[in-house]
């Protein structure tokens, strides 16, 4: 190619030296058809170079994109209805299976029932504290009032105005109620632990709850399968009646079919270089 330019640039620094620089010879019709033609064949050079330098294609492959359309449901789900036809344009978002709705709706009433009672465990939770609470003042006054009772039954023995045996149950009495103000201290210390047990301000049993009803209610959103882009339905593998389940011991379920988007396909070819 390098030699096609430099010859291409001699022949027409000969043509500028003779007919315009030194006017050697006279330009006319006759020599200007002479040196286009002339000068249209050196160009065949750089055609003959491209043989050996411009790769070629032997042959063209077309790719396009395909989409596996995979349930997201946990169970195995009965397929209720199948909305399109293999082959057929179809638009992004449009519905292209509806499977059975109806255990997953049973799991969203169930968690949605679960959600108002734990929701309204937490009122008793705090209800629960101050039963406690009162429940520990109680017992505190009920342990005074044995104490009290018990030194006056200690100091009446003493001077032999009561029975021992007062002083004795009285002693008892005020031990049994040391105990329990114990334990009602311990109960009111576990209801504030479970009532403050909070993420984001939210109770851990309620926001248990309400985790497990968004999963349900995505599953139950699942059941109608919708077309992810613009394109084509093929190898449509299933129809009303069968149950699509995920697959338990393998690396993927089977897809339903495959979706093969409009706006992906483009032309590629493999390139191979001339060697003659």
């Amino acid at each position: 190619m390098l030699f096609g330019f430099v010859l291409l640039f001699g022949y027409a620094l000969v043509v500028w030296l003779v007919f315009f620089k030194f006017k050697w010879m006279k330009f006319n019709i006759t020599w200007g058809v002479v040196s286009v033609f002339v000068g249209l064949h050196l160009l065949i050079i750089f055609m003959l170079g491209l043989r050996f330098v411009a790769p070629y294609a032997a042959e063209a492959k077309l790719i396009q994109h395909t989409i596996q359309l995979v349930p997201r449901l946990p169970e195995p789900t009965l397929v209720t209805e199948v909305l399109v036809a293999p082959n057929v344009p179809i638009k992004k978002g449009q519905p292209l299976f509806q499977f059975d709705r109806r255990p997953y709706q049973y799991k969203v009433n169930q968690l949605e029932a679960s959600l108002a009672k734990a929701t309204q465990n937490v009122l008793v939770m705090k209800s629960d504290i101050e039963i406690n609470v009162e429940k520990v003042v109680k017992l505190r006054s009920e342990l005074k009032y044995a104490r009290y009772q018990e030194k006056l039954s200690i100091k009446l023995a003493r001077q032999g105005a009561g029975p021992e045996e007062d002083a004795q149950k009285w002693s008892a009495q005020a031990a049994a109620h040391a105990a329990g103000v114990k334990e009602a201290q311990a109960e009111e210390k576990r209801a504030w632990l479970r009532y403050r047990s909070e993420i984001n301000g939210v109770n851990t049993s309620v926001a248990e709850i309400q985790a497990e009803l968004d999963q349900a209610r995505y599953y139950l959103d699942n059941t109608l399968m919708v077309a992810p882009e613009d394109g084509y339905l093929i190898k449509l593998q299933v129809r009303p009646g069968m149950v699509w389940s995920p697959a338990k011991f393998v690396s993927a379920p089977s897809p339903l079919s495959s979706a093969t988007p409009t706006a992906t396909c483009w032309p590629t070819s493999s390139r191979r270089t001339s060697s003659t």
